[in-house]
């Protein structure tokens, strides 16, 4: 225990003392997010934090990381390394879409290959899902892919409030963590990637210090890119673990596709959701709105701090649900609940949004009648 509070201990201290500076140097250079339009926040405030993060989770790495663990994940690091650069240099000048996408490719394929041996992270089974066990090699590679790159640009979209994405990187960070060090495979490879994420969650927790509202910096594509990347990594490595021959333990769950889909919940919700909406509309899945999660919630009148506090007790909630029931209930069953649950949640969403304007325009009009009465 103690070696895991040094672990984040070490990341936390070295983010929470490198925010400052590179606020300063980042205010002095006008490297700034420019408020207004579809940004909620007002003013110029500095974005890439991120960098602050990944300082602090790879200090934390090389002094307390094994070299023979380090050295079995090195093809994940080599692939953050690419996602860290890909989204500090669009925060710097803006990629196009074409060039993150072929960076965000190149890290994937990174992560799913491993060398060509088993250090490959890859969604390798459904694991009785639909009656499908082992998947085919291109199957694998492709969707472990594809999941990655969606999980990665999902959690990106979700960076537009202060402490929101940061909070819920801490949130899955931390159960993820939690789990690997507790199972503890035979080849202590999860022990490893829990040690990982010990150093992003203390890192994330230093740049939070700067991030809660009113936010003091952003963390930018460098942080959004970066974490979106390994929660996805992440959630695959568990379901690579959990079907594992070498994992025994009480942790090992019957359910697991809905755990991993329960983890990245909030970003694919969000995404899939206003992707669902902006089609209907006749609109471009890509074409810019202020119709997510954490902007229909601000227009109901709640703060930046209770919005990010509501979505980050929700999730808390639906992941302890998904284990639970992972316990009890199969993937057929309970990826459905998980798809209901998140039809549910856009219907209570918009029910809830529509009733607050209902009420406004309600007290417009009778104020606007009061008026006419009074002429």
């Amino acid at each position: 225990m103690l070696f895991l509070l040094s672990c984040v201990a070490s990341a936390f201290l070295i983010a929470f003392i490198v925010m400052p500076v590179l606020i300063n140097v980042l205010t002095r250079r006008q490297i700034l997010d420019i408020g207004g339009r579809r940004k909620i926040h007002k003013g110029f405030v500095p974005s890439m934090g991120g960098i602050a993060i990944f300082i602090g989770f790879a200090f934390s790495t090389m002094v307390w990381m094994p070299y023979a663990e380090l050295a079995y994940y090195r093809y994940f690091c080599g692939a953050m390394l690419i996602l860290f650069v890909t989204g500090m240099r669009d925060d710097l000048a803006p990629l196009s879409p074409r060039g993150k996408l072929v960076m965000q490719l190149m890290a994937a394929f990174l992560v799913a290959w491993g060398g060509g041996n088993d250090e490959g992270i890859r969604i390798t089974s459904f694991y009785g899902f639909m009656g499908i066990h082992e998947l085919p090699l291109v199957v694998s590679y492709l969707l472990s892919i594809f999941f990655i790159i969606v999980v990665t640009n999902a959690f990106n979209l979700i960076d537009g409030l202060d402490g929101l994405a940061g909070l819920i990187g801490l949130i899955a960070f931390t159960i993820l963590a939690g789990w690997f060090l507790l199972v503890r495979d035979t080849h202590n490879h999860s022990w490893a990637m829990g040690l990982l994420l010990v150093g992003f969650i203390g890192g994330i927790v230093g740049f939070l210090c700067y991030n809660w509202h009113p936010a003091s910096i952003f963390m930018g594509d460098t942080g959004s890119l970066l974490l979106g990347f390994v929660l996805s990594v992440g959630a695959i490595k568990f379901l690579q673990l959990n079907g594992s021959e070498s994992l025994i333990s009480d942790l090992k769950l019957g359910a697991p596709l809905s755990m991993a889909a329960a983890i990245a919940f909030i970003p694919l919700f969000d995404t899939g959701r206003i992707f669902l909406l902006r089609i209907s509309q006749g609109r471009s899945p890509f074409s810019p709105d202020k119709l997510h999660v954490h902007h229909l919630l601000m227009r109901v009148g709640l703060k930046h701090s209770q919005v990010a506090l509501i979505m980050g007790g929700a999730y808390l909630a639906l992941v302890g649900v998904v284990f639970v029931l992972s316990h009890m209930l199969s993937d057929n069953l309970l990826i459905p609940i998980l798809i209901a649950t998140g039809v549910g949640l856009h219907f209570l969403l918009s029910y809830v949004v529509d009733s607050v304007f209902d009420k406004r325009r309600d007290k417009v009009q009778d104020y606007v009648a009061a008026l006419n009465s009074g002429r």
